[in-house]
């Protein structure tokens, strides 16, 4: 048992039943529509409007399989996964829904002279809560405000992730595989800043690879700003050129380190809001990988997706994101963030060519008071004491699915994440340019 507290089921008035329509939908996605693999925008679309009725839920201990299909799956696994996770040796085990309380002090050090601006811009905030901890479904911001809220979430930073990738094509194809580490610091945290006189910056990041041979040695450090106008700051360093090299944050449609990823899919969305036109379409359940044991296992036909993982009934806020310009390889991303911790469970991207499914991403996490009875995997690299996440009140990334529907291929992640609070000088020193690259960390 974990320490957190659970109701026996969703909140039912979260839910919508939706009588006579939603059955028909239901009816048409079962049987042989699943084998048409239907990945189109606008089945999606579709999908989101036939909201399951609130009593037509899996209790928890259930494990699902491929024969609750019709019952429970085409209903609460998005329209555009089924190709991928719904497979016939499946097994999903619904816990009961979970209470995932923040921080203590979350929201307490907000400096409030903040605003969102007419294009949907977050204007001086600081970080140390939730901007918008009440969004009303009937907010015409509320899509910006949703999005505001899982770009600021507690967990995303203050962390050591020793992290492994894989890269699979059809069939499980195993095609690459890396080593690497990730150290992040928030350095915005409200009222004070982590090291003063570098109010403006956001957060820190550094990520040093290890593995494969032709990447060991290269680092990568990430700077973000509170302004959000302002552009990310990056270096590149590469042993072979013995020198950083900057990086240009606005290249955010290229893909990442050849995954099956661009970087502005990282969290679901991690672009720019005002190069985006945004459209809340209200409230949805999912199952969601929210609280796992472990870092999954991979199944499904391709060995792309958790399997034999702990997934809950949750309710999430549905985005769509679509780009303003034409040169973008999306036509839109619909995003579903959970309605109380504003973390990412799934993101769909579509293509502008055809609006069919492009790429999308599918998350894992393990909240930390859950550490206390359930310790997940430690890394092959390195050993950390994860006793140390207890007590923080924060979901750590245990890792995700990125699927790039169009080549097929995937990208698979497993994260090993021990949280890390630096001291002001430590941080300094830690993501100092020079230090970086030289080594004395």
């Amino acid at each position: 048992m974990n320490n957190h507290t659970h109701s026996p089921r969703p909140t039912l008035n979260l839910f919508r039943a939706r009588g006579l329509f939603a059955l028909i939908i239901a009816w048409s996605f079962s049987g042989p529509a699943l084998a048409n693999e239907d990945q189109s925008f606008q089945a999606l679309r579709d999908w989101i409007d036939a909201a399951p009725a609130a009593d037509a839920m899996p209790a928890a201990g259930t494990h699902l399989g491929i024969a609750d299909r019709d019952e429970f799956l085409v209903s609460l696994i998005p329209r555009s996964a089924w190709p991928y996770y719904i497979f016939d040796d499946m097994d999903m085990e619904v816990a009961a829904h979970g209470d995932y309380p923040p921080p203590p002090d979350w929201g307490k050090a907000v400096d409030p002279d903040y605003r969102l601006d007419e294009r949907g811009v977050l204007i001086d905030f600081k970080g140390a809560g939730f901007p918008f901890p009440d969004v009303s479904d009937n907010d015409p911001d509320a899509a910006a405000k949703v999005v505001w809220n899982m770009l600021w979430r507690p967990g995303q930073d203050d962390f050591d992730m020793p992290m492994v990738t894989w890269l699979r094509g059809e069939n499980g194809q195993l095609d690459r595989k890396l080593e690497y580490t990730s150290v992040s610091s928030t350095y915005a945290r409200g009222e004070h800043c982590l090291v003063d006189g570098y109010e403006d910056v956001k957060s820190k990041r550094v990520m040093e690879f290890r593995s494969p041979r032709d990447m060991a040695g290269a680092k990568d450090m990430k700077i973000s700003y509170v302004d959000h106008d302002r552009e990310d700051s990056g270096w590149l360093y590469l042993p072979a050129q013995r020198k950083p090299r900057r990086t240009l944050a606005s290249e955010r449609t290229s893909e990442l380190m050849g995954m099956d990823m661009i970087r502005e899919d990282l969290n679901g969305f991690s672009g720019k809001m005002f190069e985006n036109n945004w459209t809340y379409l209200g409230r949805r359940a999912v199952l969601a990988t929210i609280n796992v044991r472990d870092n999954p296992e991979f199944g499904g036909p391709h060995l792309w997706v958790p399997h034999k993982a702990r997934w809950e009934v949750r309710d999430t806020h549905v985005v769509m994101v679509e780009p303003k310009s034409p040169d973008h390889p999306y036509s839109s991303r619909i995003i579903f963030i959970d309605a109380e911790t504003y973390w990412t469970h799934w993101m769909f991207a579509f293509d502008r060519e055809d609006n069919q499914l492009l790429r999308m991403n599918q998350h894992y996490l393990k909240y930390s008071e859950s550490y206390a009875t359930e310790q997940p995997q430690q890394a092959p690299y390195v050993k950390q004491d994860f006793s140390d996440n207890v007590g923080h009140f924060v979901f750590l990334h245990l890792g995700e699915t990125d699927i790039n529907a169009k080549k097929p291929h995937a990208t698979l992640t497993h994260c090993y994440v021990k949280k890390r609070d630096f001291s002001p000088a430590r941080a300094q020193q830690f993501y100092s340019l020079r230090n970086m690259i030289s080594g004395r960390r």
